[in-house]
């Protein structure tokens, strides 16, 4: 049997932008970077774009620091967006709204109401 001939298709291999886990075990601290898409995930990437803290510091808050000239330029080019970076900056402003953040909030906005009818109802209960 003839082989087939498939031609690669040589030029700059697509980019995505990511994060980045570092910390240690009970403290996570991410790197935004631009990475090549095909490289593993404990690539360090070809350039790291920003970081992000999850835990919360003394003011109540989530640090988040990002280097947009360097964003847009990957993103320019084409780089791919993976959906928590694309989340993370939508609640920062930078890109509109995930869809998938607004049915997290959506979803936590009934979870509270929910709880808050539970606890008027077991007050009125213990209240007869």
């Amino acid at each position: 049997m003839a082989r087939r001939y498939i031609p690669r298709i040589y030029g700059p291999k697509p980019l995505s932008i990511r994060l980045l886990r570092k910390g240690c075990a009970n403290r996570p601290f991410y790197h935004i970077i631009a990475v090549v898409t095909d490289d593993p995930c404990e690539s360090e990437g070809v350039e790291q774009l920003g970081i992000f803290d999850p835990l919360l510091n003394e003011h109540n808050e989530r640090l988040l620091a990002v280097n947009l000239d360097r964003f847009k330029h990957y993103v320019a080019e084409g780089a791919w967006i993976k959906s928590t970076v694309a989340m993370l900056l939508g609640q920062a402003g930078v890109l509109p709204q995930h869809p998938h953040s607004l049915t997290m909030a959506w979803k936590a906005r009934q979870r509270k109401i929910e709880m808050e009818n539970q606890a008027n109802n077991s007050n009125t209960n213990e209240a007869k």
